[in-house]
Order: C-alpha cells, then structure tokens, then sequence
C-alpha cells in the first residue's frame, strides 16, 4: 500500500553523499536545502491522519541525517532540525482535534529522539513532565540513549553544560515520576557521569524505592537491578569516605528489603513477583556482591536449597548484636539508637498488608 506522504528526498540526498565527509562548514545554500527540507517534511507530517504516514516521515528525517555524527553536515542537520520541530510543537497546538493534536506531538517527540543528539536536547527537556505518558517516555529517551551518553561522555563532543542541563531536568521529575522504564533510564544515565547531580538522582530514586518497599507497594522488581548496580558501584568507585558510606548504605538498605520481602512475603506475592524478587537477589550477589564489591555470600546456595537464608542475611547486614559484612567494607550504621548507640541491623518491613499492592 502507498504511502499518501512522505518527502522527496533527493535533493537533500545529493548533499549529504557530497559533503557529509567534508572537513569544510557547510556554505548558506547547502543549509538552506537542509532547511528547506525539514520544512517540507514537517508540514508534511502536520498534515497527516494517521501514524502509519508519521513513521515514514520520521524515517526520512532521521535517516538523511547520516552516521557520522561528528561532521559538519550533521552538526548543520541536527541545528535546523531543533529549530524545525520547536516551531512544529507550536504550530501543533493550534490544532483543534485534541487526538491528532496527541497524535502528531508523539511524533514528534518520537523523532526528536531518533535523531540521537544532544544537540535537541532542550526540546526533551520541555516535555520531562508531560500530562501524556508517550511523549513524556520519548521525552526522555531522547536524552538518555547510549548514543546520547557516547556524545555527552566523549572528549571530543562532552558538552557540560548539557548535561548538566539533563541531569537538573531528571532531578526535578525523577521524585514523582511513575515510570518504571524511565526510572531505569534515568539509572543508566546516571551511572554515566562522575557529577554530584548524578549521585543525588540516584539517591532519590533509591529513597523513593526503600519508602515502595516499607509500604508493600513496590512495582517491577526488576528495576532494583539497576539501581542496586548503580548503588555498588559508586560505594565501590568513590574515594569520598562520606559519599562511600551514604552509598554503602542505600546499597544494603535496599538490597536487605528485596531479601525481607522474598521472606516475608512468600504466601502473599504472585509468582511473577516472587520470580522478579529472586532474580534481583540471585543476580545482585553474582555480580554486585561478588565481582564489584568482592563480598562472596552464600545467598544463592540458600536459594537453591531453599534453606539458610536467614543466617545469609545476618552475615551480609548484620543484626541487633553486630555489624554485617556490608557495614564493615563501607563504614556505615543504621542510625542511632535512643541512648546515640550505631544500629547495626537494618530497617525491617512491616506487617504485610491484607492485600499487597502494585504499585510504588
């Protein structure tokens, strides 16, 4: 079946295969058949119906932008493409039916991304707290891709200012942001950059996730995998003793819940989640625990043979009589007691709830 639009692509073409391996900035005629197409296109795509007729506008603006990300053409490419869609998103909003108003603002959102630069990150960052979950998720992939992060972490194209732009952005929403796949997004990013903005996003997000499991109300285990990786390796790579410590502690603090949880909760969870529970333990102590931290545990002995569990967790967290082996590596207590004395078990869960919920 025909596509109704889609762009004639040959002009714009014939200049990318002539100068995107130009080491010369591109000449005002050259933008301006950069522009021109982008113009076309998107006028193209403001009047589409369907989002069949998108995805083949989408695919022609992202593929002439080329591979090679560190040329002129690209550079030129990627300016006009900000330029274009900004003025898109606007002239979206004059639009009267609100469904193809949603229809043409994921779209665009969904192009910013597959353009995977950092170069659009400022329209990404206008939209971190969009009503619609779509837009908002492509919002944020659109800066947080590992295309994105290789640009942001090279020595060639590393822009401190964007990320710093990036990591405010996240750090403003992640607290009140419901998506689990965003907030492994936003882990990954993280892990990226040695910045103390990154360090407090994830800290919020692991506060945020020790609060879900107090409160029973935790969703998609799988996320601690990444959180939990993200916790060990920066106790593990700080020289900071102050920054290993906190780190060490949100570490076993919530890795301790996940354990708790699997315990305590046996009768209570689905077997999809007592399934997602035990892969977290399993792969945190072979990979976080014993390859990062060099903690060897008998953790996934215990899950096998379904026995030992408990004397596990005393020894890796510790109890009310001594500190567990985590606590000893990254010099960190619980808290103090009434009397100002280090607790050296960690926070326990609760009650379990007549009915345990889903959702954090």
């Amino acid at each position: 079946m025909a596509v109704a639009y889609s762009v004639t692509t040959t002009e714009i073409e014939t200049l990318r295969l002539r100068v995107q391996d130009s080491s010369a900035e591109l000449t005002a005629p050259e933008k301006g058949v950069i522009s021109k197409f982008w113009s076309t296109a998107l006028d193209q795509m403001l009047l589409t119906e369907t989002s069949r007729e998108c995805v083949e506008i989408r695919r022609q603006l992202a593929e002439q932008k080329g591979t090679e990300y560190l040329s002129h053409y690209a550079a030129a490419y990627v300016a006009e493409a900000k330029n274009a869609i900004e003025t898109a998103f606007a002239d979206v909003q004059r639009m009267e039916d609100s469904q193809q108003r949603q229809m043409i603002e994921r779209n665009l959102m969904i192009l910013t991304a597959e353009l995977k630069s950092p170069g659009v990150s400022s329209l990404a960052l206008q939209r971190l707290d969009a009503e619609d979950a779509v837009t908002r998720y492509w919002a944020f992939k659109a800066i947080s891709s590992p295309a994105v992060i290789e640009q942001l972490t090279s020595d060639i194209t590393g822009d401190e200012k964007t990320t710093e732009a990036i990591l405010s952005g996240f750090k403003k929403r992640i607290s009140v942001e419901t998506q689990t796949e965003i907030q492994k997004r936003v882990i990954r990013f993280c892990m990226a950059f040695d910045d103390p903005f990154a360090r407090d996003i994830l800290v919020l997000i692991a506060d945020r996730r020790i609060k879900a499991y107090h409160d029973w109300a935790v969703h998609d285990e799988t996320l601690d995998m990444s959180l939990l990786t993200a916790l060990g390796n920066v106790a593990m790579l700080q020289q900071d003793p102050a920054v290993k410590k906190e780190f060490g502690r949100k570490f076993a603090e919530l890795y301790a819940l996940t354990i708790q949880r699997y315990l305590k909760g046996k009768a209570a969870l689905s077997k999809d989640q007592t399934a997602r529970l035990l892969t977290v333990i399993a792969e945190v102590d072979q990979t976080v625990l014993a390859k990062t931290t060099g903690i060897k545990t008998g953790i996934l002995t215990s899950l096998k043979r379904k026995t030992g569990m408990e004397r596990e967790y005393e020894v890796l967290f510790g109890d009310r009589m001594r500190s567990g082996l985590l606590a000893e590596k990254f010099k960190f207590d619980y808290g103090k007691d009434a009397s100002g004395k280090p607790i050296t078990a960690p926070p326990e869960l609760g009650p379990i709830p007549e009915k345990i919920t889903s959702q954090d």
